[in-house]
């Protein structure tokens, strides 16, 4: 007996290939002083909501909007 065409069955779907394995995140190292506070609520520019470069920073580098106070 010859196999046609119509006698295959058609690839099984087995759905979108898997997402790669996450890569581990980068090891944080305290420094003596005790490394970066948990919370950085105080680096983020309540008027452009951006991410201040520096943790002593004052003012937004991108609009120049005052940052809030360091909490305690």
């Amino acid at each position: 007996m010859t196999k046609h065409s119509q006698d295959t069955e058609p690839p099984a779907d087995h759905g979108p290939p898997a997402a790669p394995a996450p890569t581990p995140a980068s090891t944080f190292v305290p420094s003596a002083e005790g490394g970066e506070p948990a919370c950085l609520l105080h680096l983020v520019c309540p008027d452009c909501g951006r991410l201040a470069d520096e943790p002593s920073a004052r003012s937004c580098a991108h609009c120049g909007g005052p940052l809030p106070a360091a909490g305690p």
